[in-house]
């Protein structure tokens, strides 16, 4: 049993174990709301009259949130401890869900959105650390993993819950509520599982409210782990800009594809993309991050070809192979990044480090959907698609390149110090 450490109080009697898959389930749940709202928007679109662009606008406002959310969660997280920036990421969810549940208009979905987005960026960076930190073992691998699984796996699953609510749901006040009725239970069992784990950060590291500074976070991590993070974070936003493609361009490839309108094949169309990258990470346990890395962006090209492929010969096939490619390419990859980046970090500023990662990241997942956009317009959707693909194969293989010299560097450091031991 866990006795002692940092604020060793009510929670110090459950055993270290208990409190590692509290802290893995708080992250979880809270996370389970990050794409809730999906299915729900074309039906806010008929019933406040919103434009395309009003829809794409409150889109825009998640990653925005999460960034600024991010900005701030990292560095307090460091400063005040973990717990107060997860507390709040759970307290400002359920503010997101009653909101939604408010509802009368745009302002009220962009208020909510916004605020989903502050909430998981937050929490986000002193969730993992604390999940880290919390390890019986001190297994920073296996801990990585399962806070990408998490970040992953629970999105996936709200997803599909709320797919399922609009394809089966009985009448609209059903289907617009509750998703978010059974997120607030969930919140509900987070706060609970909340209080069951301790602090992580020693209360000596702890600052005052009064010294505590509330400034943004800035991007400057050591010199000395420099290099890894930048490749970590350039990696993380290819791996995220993969996933920002298939989560915009998912239910209009279906349709293209299959001719179906049905918005249940639309979603479960992204919840196999979500579900494969949070699936791949669970059966490949033990596997070195840099490897996970090197798959992970050797699947990138053949994942955009077969998109490109689907959309110049309608392949249902293709549609399903490159949904779990690029799934299992998202899943290894920003599992390698999160491990990479928890080894090389001090654990007195893995909350801020690991905070400029998950910036990298969003901010991956948001050029798709702007550029292509930007280009489809001008060009049409395929014309979009094929540069996009171009441009992040040639960036995918240059990483795999990059990857394997640090693999070699790693490899020689390792052998000169078994010699000189």
């Amino acid at each position: 049993m866990l006795t002692n450490g940092p604020d060793a109080d009510a929670s110090a009697r459950l055993s270290a174990q208990a409190q590692y898959a509290a802290s893995a389930l708080v992250l979880f749940l809270t996370l389970l709301g990050s794409h809730l709202a999906t299915p729900l928007y074309p039906l806010w679109q008929v019933e406040f009259g919103l434009s395309t662009s009003a829809i794409t606008l409150i889109f825009a406002c998640y990653p925005l949130g999460v960034t600024a959310g991010l900005l701030f969660g990292g560095r307090l997280g460091d400063q005040l401890g973990r717990k107060p920036l997860i507390l709040a990421g759970i307290l400002v969810t359920a503010l997101s869900s009653l909101t939604y549940l408010a509802a009368t208009g745009m302002a009220y979905l962009v208020a909510a959105r916004l605020l989903n987005g502050i909430a998981i960026g937050l929490m986000s960076g002193p969730a993992v650390a604390a999940i880290v930190e919390l390890h019986p073992r001190g297994d920073r691998s296996e801990a990585s993993r399962i806070g990408a699984i998490a970040t992953l796996a629970s999105p996936a699953v709200g997803l599909l819950v709320a797919t399922l609510v609009v394809h089966f749901g009985s009448s609209h006040d059903t289907v617009v509520m509750l998703p978010f009725l059974l997120q607030l239970c969930g919140l509900a069992a987070a706060l609970g599982l909340f209080l069951a784990y301790r602090e992580t950060i020693l209360p000596g590291s702890r600052r005052g409210f009064r010294q505590t500074s509330f400034a943004p976070q800035g991007l400057r991590v050591p010199a000395e782990i420099r290099s890894g993070f930048v490749f970590a974070s350039v990696t993380g936003a290819l791996s995220w800009a993969n996933t920002g493609l298939w989560l915009a361009l998912g239910p209009a490839l279906v349709f293209d594809v299959l001719g179906a309108t049905n918005k249940l094949l639309g979603g479960l169309t992204v919840v196999a993309f979500l579900t494969t990258a949070g699936v791949v990470q669970l059966f490949t346990k033990g596997m070195p991050y840099r490897r996970a890395i090197m798959i992970g962006m050797v699947l990138v090209p053949p994942s955009l070809l077969l998109i490109v492929a689907t959309l110049m010969w309608k392949s249902a096939a293709g549609l399903i192979a490159g949904a779990v490619m690029a799934g299992a390419a998202q899943g290894l990859s920003w599992m390698g990044c999160s491990e990479l980046v928890n080894r090389i970090t001090p654990s007195e500023i893995r909350a801020s480090v690991l905070s400029g990662l998950y910036i990298s990241g969003y901010f991956g997942a948001a050029v798709p959907i702007v550029v292509t956009g930007v280009i489809a317009d001008r060009l049409g959707l395929l014309p979009a698609i094929v540069i996009l693909s171009i441009g992040f194969s040639v960036l995918a293989v240059y990483l795999a390149v990059r990857n394997r010299s640090f693999s070699r560097a790693e490899e020689r450091a390792a052998l000169a110090g078994s010699a000189a031991a």
